[in-house]
């Protein structure tokens, strides 16, 4: 007889991470805790999910798996977009998990070989698992909460999950870009929203709508122009193209759920005739590089990326050694990047 760990640590009414412990015979628990949870785990008749195997050596428990998940494989559409913009977060984990000494193991996925992938984590000897799920579904980042295995997960946060993590305050970006397009005298904002269901998107959408309601704005549908992205470079500029050909009106100032949708959506508007910025302004998110070198240079979110990967290796080696219980959520802040695609309409901008 056999269930999964998080059931049985709400049965047993401790973390999924302690109940892992014991029942791999691992260190980093007291004798006491290790003991009870072990005679609760017997008592109700699931001792066939109990390890005899000897407990780990040092070296294991000083391993680290960081798991990084796309949509796509290597190959596909969309990648180099994807390396662009996490690289920053990859560097941060690497350079933090040197520094706490701990030894880190990378382990790329994609949706053909994640369920297998998943399968041969117990195999990894990790003591802990880093995931970067900024595409992955609450159903796929339940496939590692159910290894047991003390993790933190990276770009991603569902409610109806139990999960510790670390995340872009994606509605304070959206509300800096709104605060500054109507700083610069605009006053007719629309939004150009990637039609997925990733969180982050999502969250952007509803930052959007708040930081609308917020500052008194109308929300014109309209104006919520959706883009579907998931082929990448050309297909999105045909889209943007075949969308904005067909309208009658385009609002003053547009903000784009990420950079290459606004690096996309001004060489549509400029080809149909349109002056950037001074007949649409255009704020992107991201501060991805070519955000400097576009024509004009684009006003973007900044995301700290960096510290997003530093933050998450605290935040596994603290959940490590202190075996505490409960979930920790950890919201990173943005930062407006003010360059030249925004227009000031006769407004005053205060620094």
């Amino acid at each position: 007889m056999s269930m999964k760990v998080k059931d049985l640590a709400a049965l047993l009414n401790v973390s999924s991470a302690t109940v892992s412990l014991v029942l791999n015979n691992k260190p980093g628990l007291s004798d006491a805790t290790r003991n009870r949870v072990r005679n609760q785990i017997i008592a109700l008749g699931y001792q066939d999910m109990l390890s005899n195997e000897p407990k780990s050596e040092k070296r294991d428990d000083r391993n680290l798996l960081f798991i990084v998940y796309r949509m796509r494989g290597a190959n596909a559409a969309g990648t180099p977009y994807f390396s662009q913009l996490y690289a920053d977060i990859i560097e941060g984990v690497e350079s933090q998990v040197s520094k706490k000494g701990y030894n880190l193991m990378v382990s790329y996925m994609d949706q053909d070989n994640l369920q297998r992938e998943a399968a041969q984590i117990r195999n990894r000897s990790a003591a802990g698992i880093l995931l970067l799920a900024t595409e992955m579904s609450g159903e796929q980042i339940e496939l590692f909460l159910d290894l047991g295995i003390p993790m933190v997960v990276i770009d991603n946060y569902m409610d109806s999950k139990d999960f510790d993590c670390v995340t872009i305050n994606n509605e304070q970006g959206v509300f800096e870009a709104v605060s500054y397009f109507l700083k610069t005298g605009h006053q007719e904002i629309g939004y150009l929203h990637v039609q997925n269901n990733a969180n982050n998107f999502t969250e952007r959408y509803f930052g959007y709508l708040r930081a609308a309601q917020r500052f008194g704005l109308r929300v014109v549908p309209d104006n919520i122009i959706e883009v579907v992205t998931e082929q990448g470079g050309e297909a999105v500029y045909l889209e943007l193209k075949k969308q904005f050909e067909k309208r009658k009106h385009i609002p003053e100032a547009l903000f784009a759920d990420n950079d290459i949708i606004a690096f996309y959506a001004i060489r549509v508007l400029r080809e149909l005739g349109y002056r950037i910025p001074e007949d649409i302004s255009l704020i992107g998110f991201d501060n991805m590089m070519l955000s400097e070198i576009t024509e004009p240079p684009l006003t973007t979110v900044q995301i700290p990326k960096y510290k997003i990967g530093v933050l998450a290796v605290n935040a596994l080696v603290d959940k490590l050694n202190e075996q505490t219980d409960g979930f920790m959520k950890t919201e990173v802040k943005t930062k407006l990047i003010v360059r030249q695609s925004v227009y000031v309409r006769g407004a005053n901008i205060k620094n």
